[in-house]
This record gives structure tokens, sequence and C-alpha cells, in this order.
């Protein structure tokens, strides 16, 4: 059984986002999660930076900041330029897709090009 005690939200991923495994954070406290690409394997999307967002509970709300990346954080395809309110249902693109270029390493696959996009699932909050 997959549940959650604490306040958490569950990234899980689009079917046109770069891949990665569903992502759940427990909030205890007043401790803001840092996320970049570390958090989301295997692979990574190139176009997030680390770390590219954060995210808290306060006042029995989930909050996220973009962290100044260069290809932005998006709430519903609209890109956050201060801290905003995540709901249950929410898409959250973190950075944009990537064309491959020269510059772009012949190790990086296609997927790695894509954005990470998830859906938000919120509960106990």
């Amino acid at each position: 059984m997959n549940f959650c005690v604490a306040p958490c939200l569950t990234l899980s991923p689009m079917a046109d986002s770069c891949p990665f495994e569903a992502i759940r954070l427990s909030f205890t406290g007043n401790v803001r999660i840092p996320l970049g690409p570390t958090a989301f394997t295997p692979g990574g999307s190139i176009s997030i930076a680390s770390p590219h967002v954060e995210i808290w509970l306060q006042n029995k709300q989930v909050l996220i900041r973009d962290q100044h990346t260069a290809h932005g954080t998006y709430v519903n395809g609209i890109r956050i330029v201060q801290q905003t309110l995540l709901q249950n249902g929410d898409i959250l693109t973190l950075g944009v897709p990537i064309t491959r270029s020269p510059d772009v390493p012949a190790n990086v696959t296609n997927a790695q090009l894509k954005p990470i996009k998830a859906m938000v699932s919120i509960v106990g909050v």
C-alpha cells in the first residue's frame, strides 16, 4: 500500500515529459525541499538546473518557487516569477524543450531534451 501520513505531494510523469520515476515529497515542519536534476531519475532533462525549484508547505498550502533558472518553471503553462501555490491536478513543467544542435553532447538522448512535465497530486493538506 502506498500512502502518506504527513502532508505530501506526488509528481507523476506526463506522457510528453523527459521520463522519470514518480517523486513523493513528505512535508514535515518548515522545511523547503530543493529539486534539481538528480531528483528525476533515470537520465534527467538537460533543461533543468540544480537546484531548479524549492517546494514547501506553509499554512496548509503547498508553494513552489523557481530558483532563477534559465529555462524556467511553469504551472499550468504559465511561467512563475514568484512563489506560487500548487494545487491538486496542476501540471508542473521544469525547463523547456531543447533543440538538438552541435552544442548538445552526442550522449544526450532525445528524451533528455524534453522538459520535466508532471501531474501534481497533493494529499493531507
